[in-house]
């Protein structure tokens, strides 16, 4: 038998080990705990504000990561800026029926009366304050307000919230689940979508976050699965009936039809192929992922049915309910399903499966080998560098596969990888413009009482944010954002933050002390650059950025310089640090 001092060493070497492996292994790439401070806060966050590195080095690099890691650090100041924005505390439903776009609003009014046939040869401008007025008293709030809300709470929360992590992984899971404001039928249920089908799961399994996604509303709607249905699915009595009556109407009305506004066609029944297609080639097993033309279409059929609940289908489900299942906005129709035998991805699906048809694709897809890889990979890219090493991608991909797909895990495997310290030493990720910006406002401490201005910049920048109109998303790789014109709108926003240009938004400049002698202009150009971009080597920098400003006269920062001048000048500093190529990185 072992004796008591054996198991008592055992037992301090299981702690040790254990003790080790709750160490961030930042010195074993000879980084300091400063710069690794850093290296957390521009890449789990969106950069550091003046003295934040200071402040995770005093509770210490491993506890800020396991914080992060946790998503549920409290913040008054985001919920205090984030109060004014009534949609975030609608429910999907009255976001929608409170914000109707302008062609709803209007189609209704012809409907009820408010405006007539003869309205429509009236001054354009008279039209419009005809329904407006008719949307006030039907207590709709404009459509323009609801998308002014949903950027600027997305600008709002990246800039001020504490839990840094869930909003680079919410802008990463968004982008990889893109939907489009864009599209007229999802625009409405973006809001919806980003802060109930994305945030809640950014941190647990992914199989939670496809089904949440692949439910919602604005998925459904933007690619097209709300009208996909059986083929040649024969009509019942019923509508069939309301198909004659509604012809019979429409010859009735005769012009008054073509005096209002025409509805949009609908479309053809059938099968629509659009997110099966992109839910096996963006949402899970990637381009090379091993499916064939085959499986879209029998995935398709098996999301037949998957729809949007709308009050038309109430009386059908009270007398029906076994043929509806109902989960929130979401819709199943047992009737529009195609309910034949399948066989996806070399498994038989048997006839009748309804909607757990659905389902179970989903969960064969969530656990594919190929999702697995296709994730690990994007998540290197996002976290580690454009072209990750292998060694991690595999690393990720085995995690994958053992926790479900558990993405806590996956970023905690990230964080301790050698390959991310490596990175630390490169930084050779490129900001996105709407990186770039929260980068900027984060360093400069900003207050941002108008987020519309700095919205337009980024938009400016080429990244309006929601409106990327392609499935794809927005790219992750340097070449797709740096170019001539780019980098000369990015210099831009820089110097019209830091000299105050950008309405809105208040900024705090670093601060010049007086000394004795006079300041040098190199010298506070670097104390500039260095509250911008703590904890890097800027030499480089410095030598490049150097001509550029000596255009300040050399008494500038002398004791009998005015504040003005001094402002200025630091201003100047400023935004020629932002736009750097070295701020540009991360």
């Amino acid at each position: 038998m072992p004796t008591l001092a054996a198991i008592f060493l055992s037992l301090l070497l299981i702690v040790a080990n254990s003790v080790a492996q709750t160490h961030l292994p930042y010195a074993k790439a000879d980084i300091s705990e400063r710069q690794a401070a850093t290296h957390l806060l521009e890449r789990f966050a969106f950069g550091s504000r003046p003295g934040e590195v200071d402040q995770v080095v005093g509770m210490g690099v491993d506890v800020w990561f396991e914080k992060q890691l946790s998503g549920n650090l409290s913040g008054s100041e985001l919920d205090t800026r984030l109060s004014p924005f009534q949609s975030l505390g609608m429910s999907a439903r009255e976001i929608v029926d409170t914000y109707p776009r302008y062609g709803i609003v209007r189609s209704q009014a012809y409907r009820e009366g408010a405006i007539s046939r003869d309205d429509s040869t009236m001054d354009k401008s008279e039209l419009r304050k005809k329904i407006r007025a008719f949307a006030k008293e039907k207590g709709y709030r404009p459509h323009s307000k609801l998308t002014n809300e949903l950027l600027a709470q997305k600008l709002i929360r990246a800039v001020y919230s504490e839990n840094q992590l869930v909003e680079v992984l919410t802008d990463f899971w968004f982008n990889h689940f893109n939907v489009s404001i864009k599209d007229n039928q999802a625009r409405a249920w973006v809001m919806s979508y980003e802060r109930d089908a994305i945030r809640p799961h950014v941190l647990g399994r992914f199989r939670e976050l496809l089904g949440a996604t692949a439910k919602h509303p604005a998925m459904l709607f933007y690619l097209d699965n709300a009208q996909s249905t059986a083929p040649n699915k024969p009509l019942s009595k019923n509508a069939k009936r309301r198909t004659r009556i509604r012809r019979q109407a429409k010859e009735n009305r005769g012009q008054m039809e073509m005096a209002a506004p025409s509805p949009k066609k609908r479309s053809k029944r059938g099968i629509n192929e659009n997110y099966a297609r992109e839910l096996l080639e963006l949402h899970t097993l990637g381009v090379e992922g091993g499916y064939t033309q085959k499986d879209v279409v029998e995935v398709a059929r098996a999301f037949t049915g998957w729809t949007v609940y709308q009050e038309r289908f109430r009386k059908q489900m009270n007398r029906r309910p076994r043929a509806f299942v109902r989960e929130g906005e979401f819709l199943f129709r047992a009737g529009a399903h195609d309910a034949e035998e399948k066989f996806i991805l070399g498994r038989k699906f048997p006839a009748g499966g309804g909607i757990g048809e659905g389902e179970r694709v989903l969960d064969i897809v969530a656990q594919h080998p190929s999702t697995a890889r296709h994730l690990s990979y994007k998540l290197a890219v996002r976290f580690v560098s454009d072209n990750p090493p292998e060694s991690l991608v595999e690393r990720l991909t085995q995690t994958f596969l053992k926790t479900d797909g558990d993405i806590r895990t996956l970023i905690h495997t990230i964080a301790y990888s050698p390959e991310f310290w490596e990175a630390a030493k490169q930084r050779t990720k490129t900001k996105t413009p709407f990186e770039l910006a929260v980068s900027a406002l984060r360093a400069l401490k900003a207050d941002v009482k108008n987020p519309r201005p700095t919205l337009q910049w980024i938009a400016r920048m080429g990244q309006p944010l929601y409106a990327c109109q392609p499935p794809t998303g927005y790219p992750d790789y340097a070449e797709a954002w740096i170019n001539a014109g780019t980098l000369l709108n990015r210099m831009n926003f820089g110097m019209s933050l830091a000299s105050g240009r950008i309405r809105g938004v208040g900024v705090n400049l670093p601060t010049v002390k007086q000394r004795p002698q006079s300041e040098s202009v190199n010298t506070v150009l670097e104390i500039c650059a260095t509250r911008l971009m703590p904890e890097r080597d800027l030499s480089e920098t410095l030598e490049q950025l150097a001509p550029i400003i000596q255009t300040q006269p050399t008494n500038t920062f002398k004791r009998k310089a005015s504040k003005k001048q001094k402002d200025n000048a630091v201003a100047q500093m400023v935004g020629v640090v932002l736009g750097s190529p070295e701020f540009q990185r991360h």
